[in-house]
């Protein structure tokens, strides 16, 4: 998954923003000057609320290597998509929190949601690769197909690293018959293994 560098993390804002300064005034008392108030630059607090969403969805996404079935992978999910949802209504124009909405919904299971979310970012930017296989991924635990198809037939000619990611979820999925949607036919079912199977290798 390609990450959004960190560019402002809390440290990094606390070093950026100008210190108070002490100021004599007109008579030689010393005052001073409030650092700026950073929660009105809309952009720089979407980007913080990114860094901090992206922080927790990192940790997430580590415990559930290890710990699979633990309450807290939920939790965390659900953490990270909360600032990451601040960071996309602090700058709608944020794809990269709006993806990030669309993956944790997912992973939560709030799958409409999710759409939402993917739609959003590649309304922003229809060519986003990541954007274009997260959504896919959600097509196929939802029974679309042909939507995820359309996916894998875009990405090989844009981004065939996420093609190649695409694909293997579509075996994947093949392989284990209970993870398919009960709304998927049997013949569904066969026609869609037929057309993986005659994919040619990236």
């Amino acid at each position: 998954m390609q990450r959004l560098t960190p560019v402002f993390s809390a440290l990094a804002l606390a070093m950026a923003a100008p210190l108070a300064q002490a100021v004599p005034d007109a008579s030689g008392a010393i005052t001073s000057t409030p650092a700026p108030d950073l929660s009105a630059d809309s952009a720089m607090a979407a980007r913080l609320s990114y860094n901090l969403g992206f922080e927790r969805f990192e940790k997430t996404q580590q415990l559930e290597v290890t710990s699979p079935t633990s309450p807290e992978v939920k939790k965390g999910y659900a953490e990270a998509r909360e600032k990451f949802r601040t960071a996309a209504a602090a700058d709608p124009n944020m794809k990269e929190a709006w993806n990030l909405v669309g993956y944790t919904s997912r992973r939560l299971g709030d799958y409409e949601a999710s759409l939402k979310a993917y739609d959003a970012a590649l309304k922003l930017q229809p060519d986003y690769p990541e954007a274009i296989e997260y959504r896919a991924e959600l097509f196929l635990l939802t029974g679309r197909l042909d939507d995820a198809k359309a996916a894998y037939a875009q990405l090989t000619t844009s981004s065939p690293s996420y093609a190649g990611t695409l694909m293997q979820s579509m075996r994947d999925l093949l392989a284990a018959p209970k993870k398919m949607p009960a709304s998927v036919s049997a013949e569904q079912r066969a026609a869609f293994a037929s057309w993986v199977a005659a994919q040619p290798a990236l």
